[in-house]
């Protein structure tokens, strides 16, 4: 395939692009799958402006014991928000979404599920 014929293909339209992952989440979290991305730049930095630690991707291992915590942490994954901990580098709370990562200053309880301070010693971290 040449540089032209690539040109000429049609892109994917965004409300189609956006129905598809919304699918993938759907049966992400119907599958209880293991939550996992990669971030390509710019969201594979911490978003805390001088940091700069480097997370390009993220195998969660949520598996605790507790059902509940597990429950919450895939729906908040797959269905919401995310998953909010601690920036390895600079300790600050970040959320991490399934599209990018955003800085949190204090994340209210009840409104985040929030992973233990530690939770990237059990996750794997590339």
């Amino acid at each position: 395939m040449n540089r032209a014929t690539e040109a000429a293909k049609p892109g994917v339209p965004a409300d189609e692009v956006a129905r598809r992952i919304a699918e993938y989440r759907r049966m992400g979290f119907e599958r209880k799958a293991m939550p996992h991305i990669i971030y390509h730049p710019p969201w594979d930095v911490c978003p805390w402006p001088g940091c700069g630690f480097r997370i390009a991707g993220l195998d969660f291992q949520l598996e605790t014991g507790d059902p509940a915590q597990y429950a919450a942490q895939l729906e908040a994954w797959w269905l919401g928000k995310g998953l909010v901990g601690r920036c390895p580098g600079c300790h600050r709370y970040v959320l991490f979404a399934f599209s990018d990562k955003q800085c949190v200053a204090d994340p209210p309880p009840g409104d985040w599920v929030v992973l233990p301070d530690d939770w990237y010693q059990r996750a794997f971290v590339p």
